[in-house]
């Protein structure tokens, strides 16, 4: 399981024993459970930071920020923390209370935790793209595989930049193996969720047109989805739907 030690590792690149268990991270306050990682992402209608009070208590332990909080929580600065300088824990925190860790950018944060988790763990992940039919095809490949290994799938269609990393933070490393869903907006953002992930089996469902509008051109998301089979390891496998032209090429 996920714990504070390897948070402050993936952060800081100083690995300082405190190995208090995370059960997994959440972005929304109302789905926090006890135990759990908030992350406050700001967005366009809304700002998680208004929300860290909530999510601590709703049974979160840590809660990841970069801007002030107008709440008096304990806070742990690590926008400026380097290979010579000490952590620096606030006075009035005590291990199993709440503690917000400062960073500059929190998605990206999430992304570099997630990344240095999965390094961690021995374990088949699994990487799903394509136009349509990923969720079904997340769904039979995570119910064959988990009648003989313990294998976990993304919660519905929790494919992106955010998703992703949150799905990663779920595994432990009883975990054999997982099957994610990677969604594709824009070129790059699948070779992202493979820098993260590193899926050694990548399968393509097929090429369409959806989000065509923002990726520019059949042609462009056949490229941004190829992103995941030029990601495959020298000894991965890549599964490929044959009857697609777009698809085919990627062979």
């Amino acid at each position: 399981m996920l714990t504070l030690t390897d948070i402050l590792e993936a952060l800081t690149g100083k690995r300082v024993e405190l190995p208090l268990a995370i059960s997994e991270a959440a972005i929304d306050s109302r789905q926090v459970i006890p135990g759990s990682l908030f992350v406050a992402l700001p967005g366009e209608r809304t700002d998680g930071h208004q929300f860290v009070g909530a999510a601590f208590q709703n049974g979160a332990l840590l809660a990841l920020v970069e801007k002030d909080l107008p709440q008096d929580f304990p806070i742990l600065d690590l926008r400026a923390v380097s290979t010579d300088t000490p952590l620096s824990f606030p006075p009035s925190w005590t291990p199993g209370n709440p503690l917000c860790l400062r960073v500059n950018n929190t998605l990206q944060a999430l992304q570099q935790i997630a990344r240095h988790w999965r390094r961690k763990l021995n374990l088949r992940v699994t990487g799903i793209t394509g136009s349509v039919g990923k969720s079904t095809t997340k769904e039979m490949i995570a119910e064959v595989l988990s009648q003989r290994y313990r294998t976990l799938k993304s919660p519905g269609n929790l494919n992106n930049e955010i998703g992703l990393p949150l799905t990663i933070l779920r595994l432990g490393k009883g975990h054999e193996c997982a099957v994610l869903e990677m969604g594709f907006y824009v070129p790059g953002e699948i070779a992202l969720l493979c820098d993260i992930a590193l899926p050694q089996v990548g399968v393509i469902t097929n090429i369409g047109t959806v989000h065509a509008e923002r990726a520019g051109s059949q042609e462009a998301i056949a490229r941004g989805k190829s992103e995941l089979v030029q990601s495959l390891p020298a000894d991965g496998y890549a599964i490929l739907n044959h009857d697609d032209p777009w698809v085919r090429w990627m062979a």
